[in-house]
């Protein structure tokens, strides 16, 4: 029989932008004015959020995996609808909304991860947090408190060991306490609580500070997309996350943690579109070394690299820019690798001069290409919106296809594309300043990522200059390109941009700027590792702050 619950509804409260004073303006601000940019900065303050977000099916795959205290997520939510954002990470909390089919779902799942939490006093045991209280109001509240992420109320603690006393009655073929433990269960995983993350704290003025609960979730699910573990919660109960000196050493030791390392691997495979690299089809006839296992062994480079990176301490500069990468056999063949390889992934040195860093990856370049040729048009969108954070508008409805090439005339791709696109055309605007730029240093890697020196039996030519922000930068191929992009502010602001989304779990606002031009220039000039970056970020005011109450 399953019990009925009702669902309470919250209305997320959007709370006001913060105000940014410019030099001269009132309240006793000043202004800085920002010595590459030219732009007025003012204070780091929070921008608005949701008060309630829902939780990403990652995270709540995550939180019911540490909830339950098992190794591995429990794939409740293989047949829910994908979630889907406007933004590039989809944990944006304004986006992820509830419909009757969802919740239908989340009940589902809520009643099945109730079931496996309580198959024996083993699992029940796990899901208390480790020790099995012996009196039944304190396995309700230690239950309660996992599931919601802070302690339960006077009020919520009497209705639920209500409903535990009445697990027998729906559940007779078990224990009486395993019984109502599952009952609890059912119903404090059906509740907003634990599906939102609920931020009530109030105020006014520019910045309110959240409650210490409020403070060690958003931590949690910034850097481990999940629920915090029983220290956070101890030091969210007895305040002590509210000293900053505490709060910096909770930061430290999750960062530490393999949870924020899963993390930054879902942060690069959202930003790097790796869901794509399963859609690559190529004809073998055209590309022998392509294959169905193909696809997998790009996501497994990426991923291998991303943690080498990692491991290393590195940060923006050696994603961009490191002389190695991670290969099988298979890649081998596209790469041109001598030596031996197999099935399995062994580093190898990029000594030629023509790889280095993640967008000469056999993954970024097929990805971004069509079935029979290189893309430089996709590849430079991807890199002016996702690596640069540059302002290119959205295409006009209308755009006309490529034409196709005169069989009789030969020319390169990148020859028609700039007859097309380029100075005197239509697409002058943003194609021969900012797109064609970029994705021509690539025109080296052919629709598979292969090297190649001619195109259509004519010469490649992968230079170019690009404007960093009004400097203008010429090179020669992908990695020059890497490297100029290491040695400008814009890339590094663009990556702590995309960083905070995905910490704080929204899109971009002007509010941000300050914050991310200050993280972004350390992340520029002391090349900040990855670790490091976000441990600037998550011990920022404006993380541990939301903007006050309108009036």
């Amino acid at each position: 029989m399953r019990p009925a619950f009702c669902c309470l509804l919250i209305s997320a409260l959007i709370a006001c932008e913060g105000k940014v004073i410019a030099a001269g303006g009132g309240g006793g601000q000043v202004g800085v004015i920002d010595p590459v940019t030219g732009e007025v900065l003012g204070p780091e303050l929070p921008a608005p959020s949701s008060r309630a977000p829902r939780l990403s099916h990652v995270e709540y795959e995550n939180t019911a995996r540490d909830l339950l205290g098992v190794t591995t997520a429990p794939g409740v939510t293989s047949g829910f609808l994908p979630d889907v954002t406007s933004s590039t990470f989809t944990n944006n909390g304004g986006d992820l909304v509830v419909t009757a089919d969802q919740w239908a779902d989340y009940q589902t799942a809520a009643e099945e991860l109730a079931r496996r939490a309580t198959l024996s006093t083993a699992a029940l045991t796990a899901a208390a947090g480790g020790t099995l209280p012996t009196d039944d109001a304190a396995l309700v509240a230690a239950l309660g408190r996992r599931a919601f992420r802070r302690p339960l109320t006077a009020t919520e603690q009497g209705k639920y060991v209500a409903l535990f006393s009445q697990g027998p009655s729906f559940y007779a073929t078990m224990t009486a306490r395993l019984a109502g433990a599952r009952l609890v269960l059912d119903a404090l995983l059906q509740s907003p609580y634990f599906l939102y993350r609920v931020e009530l704290s109030s105020g006014g003025g520019d910045k309110v500070a959240l409650t210490p609960a409020e403070l060690a979730n958003r931590l949690s699910y910034a850097l481990w997309q999940s629920m915090p573990d029983e220290a956070l919660l101890d030091a969210a109960e007895d305040g002590s996350l509210a000293d900053p000196t505490a709060f910096a050493g909770h930061v430290d030791r999750m960062l530490m943690d393999p949870r924020t390392t899963a993390s930054i691997q879902t942060f690069h495979a959202e930003l790097l579109g790796q869901s794509k690299y399963l859609d690559i089809t190529r004809s073998t006839t055209l590309f022998p070394e392509f294959s169905v296992e193909l696809r997998e062994s790009m996501r497994q480079e990426q991923v291998r690299f991303i943690d080498a990176v990692l491991q290393g301490g590195g940060g923006l500069n050696q994603l961009l820019t490191e002389k190695a990468s991670f290969v099988d056999r298979r890649l081998a063949a596209v790469y041109g690798l001598t030596g031996t390889f197999d099935d399995t992934f062994q580093r190898v040195a990029l000594t030629d001069g023509k790889r280095g860093g993640l967008f000469t990856q056999v993954g970024f370049l097929a990805a971004n290409a069509t079935s029979t040729e290189s893309d430089p048009i996709h590849r430079g969108v991807f890199l002016n919106h996702k690596i640069l954070c540059a302002p290119l508008p959205a295409p006009p409805n209308d755009v006309p296809p490529l034409p196709r090439p005169d069989p009789n005339v030969p020319k390169t791709l990148r020859q028609r594309i700039t007859e097309f696109t380029g100075a005197g055309t239509c697409g002058a605007g943003c194609h021969s300043t900012m797109i064609n730029p970029a994705g021509f240093a690539y025109e080296h890697f052919d629709a598979l990522g292969r090297w190649r020196d001619v195109d259509n039996n004519l010469p490649v030519d992968a230079r170019d200059s690009y404007a960093f922000q009004g400097k203008l930068r010429s090179y020669d191929g992908a990695l020059e390109l890497a490297q100029a992009m290491t040695e400008e502010p814009m890339a590094h602001d663009c990556y702590a941009q995309h960083w905070l989304e995905f910490l704080a779990g929204r899109g971009y606002e002007k509010t941000d700027r300050p914050l991310v031009r200050r993280v972004g220039t350390r992340s520029h000039t002391d090349g900040l590792a990855v670790t490091a970056l976000l441990r600037e970020l998550v011990t920022s005011e404006p993380f541990k702050t939301r903007p006050g109450d309108s009036p």
